[in-house]
């Protein structure tokens, strides 16, 4: 049986070897800033912010956008959620989920985050 920081760790790693992962506008770094917006603002303003589409149906932060897919990966894996993609993360959590289940997903996506980091830096 594995840890759970076996399984951030693991989950971060295959994540990072995704093409684009983290990258921002103009070559920045989506991934380093990531963290503290969900601290800030929260786990579902982050992924809507992840998942915001441009005037022509794409999305505005592709970095952003690859970032919350491995969160929400990462979520399915440890049981905390059912969905595998931001969008569908986003409906389950402001949907179906309650009080705890959001405070439990946003502290397990900033400790994911973080061994994200440390990969893809």
């Amino acid at each position: 049986m594995k840890t759970l920081a076996q399984i951030r760790a693991q989950n971060a790693l295959n994540a990072s070897r995704i093409e684009g992962m983290g990258r921002g506008q103009k070559g920045g770094n989506a991934l380093s800033g990531f963290p503290m917006l969900v601290k800030t603002d929260g786990l579902l303003a982050a992924a809507a912010f992840a998942i915001e589409l441009n005037p022509k149906g794409k999305p505005k932060q592709e970095g952003a956008l690859l970032i919350m897919n491995a969160v929400a990966e990462h979520l399915a894996s440890v049981g905390i959620c059912e969905a595998t993609k931001a969008r569908d993360l986003v409906e389950e959590l402001a949907n179906s989920a309650d009080a705890a289940q959001l405070r439990r997903a946003t502290a397990e996506t900033i400790a994911f985050l973080n061994y994200l980091k440390r990969f893809v830096a």
